[in-house]
């Protein structure tokens, strides 16, 4: 950037405002931007970038950094519309971390590589390193071997998190004990020893890779550079360097960037928001941007981005008082924060309430924000016994939980009304619902053809207990679980299916088992609030068990709505980053539902905070009657709210 502190690029269709103009023609070599949500940031950046290239910047020396193939989009789109030509845009460089990783690892390395970008294309590698890992080691150490795919889906996120955090390479981890890395890491033997044969079957032990999955090209170009300065020399020189969405920041990308920026001497530009940290799981951390830019850049400039375009003055007060920073609105409307009460001593009192509240749902979309998956069966059963229809972002129906299946599946047998689940593939994923609770170590070939035999001929899921789990190595739980089934089956068809699957809850210890099944302890207590939500709904309805595979059928018929046209939409909160919505619904504001009491607090209020933002037009939260049940977030909001 030149000395010359007037912007030199007028931009078309917006007026900037002094804090855009500000960083616009800001003249330090790093500016990290704090924003709040709906501030305008990628519009600010492209701002940033045209005004470098009015200066006459080359814009083959130019580099974007985003997280997401939808930011990548939007940085293009705001670039356009501010009036940088197509032609010119087609020449600058803007890709997601990874992207950027990959292509300068095909340079490097000089080849193709394959890449795998679903569960469903690395579940065949997970599969495999788990039965290396059963092969080695079942005769030294007890182990969990479990491979439904719930189970390799927890475990490729634990493997995305270790490498986003270069956990196998912090200080002093090869000379610890197993022990010591395992309560560093957080995680069991078991998926220790899995992660390092699922590395060794990548080739990253020994540098010859033979796969990428999401997010490993970032990791594998870090580790390659490491100390390395003469390969780091090899990065490309960039003169400008932007990025968004830095609250997302992870320590591989971290270094990524403090690379890239040091191997051009570049003016650096990157926008973020401290309190929209919430992807943890995946190694973002609010230090990135608090602490460790001001560590690697002491000479650094902050800059604000205050005024929001996405919601009005209420809400925006609102979010400032949260947060206590500044926070105002760019809008001449108004976004409403209206606080409806229930009375928490009643199961059914705020569905009831939610169920009112969309009686007076603002026009366009209305998403009802869930803390996690387990609030949805309430608010789901309620929508389907009031005939609403809905659609769902990023996640299954309730009744497609796996502990859900479970009970679904246990049913059934116990009923010897397997064709009452007409469907072959659920037949399937009931199957696999009840070999990841009776907790039988399965092959990966004995598990696939399992659930095409029972989705072809469903009387085989009777033969399933009689003799998988009578050949079971874990004795006492198929015991526990055929007492289960014998217990259901001893029932008469009127017999309440509610407090009978209670009791099935208590035989099984399905608390317990969820703890030994899920990775994360989070994930375990989402699951025990499921079950419990699930058999209290059950209860509620008075649901006899002869007519509970009919019920949830019906049930399962009405929530198949296309999420692309649906005008109402359910969603959990972590799904939703980056989306606006006309009316946002946030049921369950309560004490241990939302924050919830052992999750990190900031992190939670993080979360409360993304979730409020995501309203352009109404907000409405659901909260006890009874102060003392309220969550903390309410005393935030402003006076004068709307009550009912």
């Amino acid at each position: 950037m030149s000395i010359d502190n007037a912007a030199q690029f007028a931009p078309k269709r917006i007026t900037p405002t002094p804090e855009q103009l500000a960083i616009q023609t800001a003249q330090k070599k790093v500016v990290l931007i704090d924003a709040n949500a709906g501030a305008a940031k990628t519009t600010t950046l492209a701002l940033r970038l045209a005004e470098a290239l009015h200066r006459g910047r080359p814009p083959e020396r130019m580099l974007a950094l985003v997280f997401t193939e939808a930011a990548r989009v939007a940085l293009r789109q705001r670039l356009l519309e501010v009036g940088v030509p197509l032609g010119v845009v087609k020449r600058l460089s803007i890709d997601t971390f990874d992207a950027f990783a990959a292509r300068v690892l095909g340079q490097l390395e000089g080849g193709q590589m394959a890449y795998l970008r679903s569960d469903e294309e690395l579940r065949p590698v997970a599969w495999e390193a788990l039965e290396v890992v059963s092969e080695k080691y079942a005769h030294r150490y007890p182990l969990e071997i479990n491979t439904t795919n719930a189970a390799i889906a927890e475990f490729l996120k634990l493997q995305l998190r270790t490498k986003a955090r270069l956990d196998f390479h912090a200080p002093d981890f090869d000379s610890n004990t197993l022990e010591d890395n395992l309560e560093m890491l957080g995680m069991s033997r078991t998926h220790y020893l899995w992660l390092r044969e699922y590395e060794g079957l990548r080739g990253a032990d020994t540098g010859e890779i033979q796969f990428r999955a999401p997010f490993d090209a970032t990791y594998d170009l870090v580790r390659m550079l490491g100390d390395d300065e003469p390969l780091r020399q090899q990065l490309p020189a960039y003169q400008i360097i932007v990025a968004d969405e830095l609250h997302d920041l992870n320590e591989a990308s971290f270094r990524l960037l403090t690379m890239l920026i040091r191997r051009g001497n570049a003016f650096f530009c990157g926008a973020g928001d401290k309190d929209q940290v919430i992807y943890t799981w995946s190694g973002a951390d609010h230090r990135f941007l608090r602490q460790r830019f001001e560590q690697e850049f002491p000479s650094l400039q902050r800059m604000p981005l205050t005024a929001s375009y996405r919601y009005g003055t209420q809400l925006a007060q609102a979010v400032g008082a949260l947060k206590n920073k500044p926070s105002v609105s760019a809008l001449t409307r108004n976004t409403p924060v209206e606080v409806l009460h229930y009375d928490h001593t009643q199961p059914q009192a705020c569905s009831a309430q939610l169920i009112a509240a969309l009686e007076h749902a603002h026009a366009g979309t209305t998403a009802i924000l869930l803390r996690d998956r387990d609030q949805a069966i309430r608010v789901e059963t309620a929508l389907f016994q009031s005939g609403i229809a809905y659609g769902l972002v990023d996640m299954n129906s309730y009744l497609l939980n796996q502990e859900v299946l479970m009970l679904r599946g246990m049913v059934a047998i116990a009923r010897m009304d397997l064709h009452a689940i007409t469907s072959g593939p659920r037949r399937g994923e009931i199957l696999e619902a009840l070999v990841a609770f009776a907790e039988i170590p399965f092959t990966r070939a004995e598990l696939q053809q399992a659930k095409a035999d029972v989705a072809n001929y469903p009387e085989l899921l009777e033969g399933f207990l009689t003799n998988q789990l009578a050949k079971s190595v874990n004795q006492d739980k198929a015991a526990l679980t055929l007492a289960a089934v014998e217990y259901l089956r001893a029932q008469p068809a009127d017999a309440p299916a509610g407090p009978a699957l209670q009791h099935v809850f208590a035989m099984l210890q399905l608390e317990q088992t969820a703890r030994r099944i899920y990775v994360d302890p989070a994930q375990a207590r989402v699951v025990a609030r499921s079950l419990h939500g699930f058999i209290a709904v059950c209860t509620e309805a008075g649901v006899a068990l002869g007519g509970f595979a009919g019920w949830l059928g019906e049930m399962e018929e009405a929530v198949t709505v296309s999420t692309g046209k649906a005008k109402l939409l359910i969603a959990c909160i972590d799904q939703i980053k980056g989306l606006e919505y006309n009316h946002v619904i946030l049921p369950y504001l309560a004490v241990d539902e939302f924050p919830r009491s052992k999750s990190d607090p900031l992190e939670e209020e993080n979360r409360f905070y993304v979730a409020a933002t995501r309203a352009r037009d109404r907000l409405t939260i659901l909260t006890p009657q009874d102060p003392a049940y309220q969550s903390r977030y309410i005393a935030v909001l402003p006076a004068g709210k709307a009550k009912r």
